[in-house]
């Protein structure tokens, strides 16, 4: 699962955060949530 920040004006990312799913992917500020990701397909 991953995360991306907005992207630049050439469509690429700032940042991205990929994490395996299951793992916890933290969604930072001004949301600070973390995605329930077990729940997907292939998730251990």
């Amino acid at each position: 699962m991953g995360a991306f920040t907005e992207p630049n004006e050439d469509g690429t990312y700032k940042h991205t955060d990929a994490v395996p799913f299951g793992k916890p992917l933290t969604v930072p500020s001004p949301f600070d949530v973390q995605p329930a990701t077990e729940e997907f397909p292939g998730a251990s």
